[in-house]
């Protein structure tokens, strides 16, 4: 937490460029992780917006006890359970910034220089909206398992989007405006409100991935259950049917998506 010292009051009162959506429920486990990630920055001119969906457990006092170390840090409850997209956008409304690091609070950003480098790059391309970048796979104890690089130009993106999802949410940088420009995320889906965001996003400005790993992507039992790969290959299926005339090969991604819901009926 020594990074808190560089900062004077006036400092604190500023605007930030970028705002980090922590959006979690009953995460107390890992959180403390995800926000260590971001004090860990080289970029410093942030903050950090925590919705807590109606968590159960100790996060609440987890979130304020650093937020009594640094003021950029800041901490809302919702009363009763939301959903995702509902909490995500919350986020958005109540944000700052320019910009939107969006960041899953069981992840944690392994690039200390992640936000530096997206600033700059969308800074210098304002054509583009959204920056991603490759992900790490870990474990419940943060150990690695694999990792994963994303498509890197636009023009490719465009080309496989509807038969995967490119872009890892942890990974991600984009710019606040265009996201409420296309309605933020949508709540007529519980899992995949993330993807149909990134689509719509696509059909106004440009997006790319950076080729290096940002971001590490927790495995663990909590995000991979049975009913939770069905929900979200259903999902998937509706928001490839709905993109089908914007974005290229929509029959390819319209296989796909029914494979992914009839092994998701296969695996436990």
């Amino acid at each position: 937490m020594q990074e808190n010292q560089k900062f004077t009051n006036n400092e604190n009162l500023m605007t930030p460029k970028v705002s980090v959506i922590i959006a979690t429920y009953n995460r107390a486990n890992y959180i403390h992780e995800a926000i260590d990630s971001v004090l860990k920055q080289s970029y410093s001119n942030w903050e950090i917006v925590i919705i807590d969906d109606a968590s159960e457990d100790t996060t609440g006092e987890i979130v304020r006890k650093y937020r009594e170390k640094d003021p950029r840090i800041f901490y809302y409850k919702n009363q009763k359970n939301l959903g995702i997209a509902k909490t995500r956008n919350k986020g958005l409304e109540l944000a700052r910034g320019e910009y939107i690091a969006p960041l899953d609070s069981d992840d944690i950003w392994l690039d200390k220089d992640k936000l530096k480098k997206q600033v700059e790059f969308l800074d210098a391309n304002p054509d583009y909206a959204m920056l991603g970048g490759g992900i790490m796979h870990i474990d419940a104890q943060s150990k690695p398992i694999k990792k994963v690089l994303f498509p890197v130009y636009d023009s490719v993106i465009r080309n496989i989007i509807l038969q995967f999802n490119p872009f890892a949410q942890s990974t991600l940088l984009f710019r606040k405006s265009a996201a409420l420009e296309v309605g933020g995320y949508s709540t007529e889906y519980k899992v995949a409100d993330d993807y149909d965001l990134w689509l719509k996003i696509g059909m106004k400005y440009k997006f790319t991935n950076i080729p290096q790993v940002l971001s590490g992507y927790r495995i663990h039992g909590g995000n991979i259950t049975h009913t939770k790969r069905l929900t979200t290959a259903k999902e998937i299926l509706e928001i490839v049917r709905k993109y089908a005339k914007y974005y290229k090969r929509p029959t390819m991604g319209i296989i796909k998506a029914y494979m992914r819901i009839l092994l998701s009926y296969f695996r436990t």
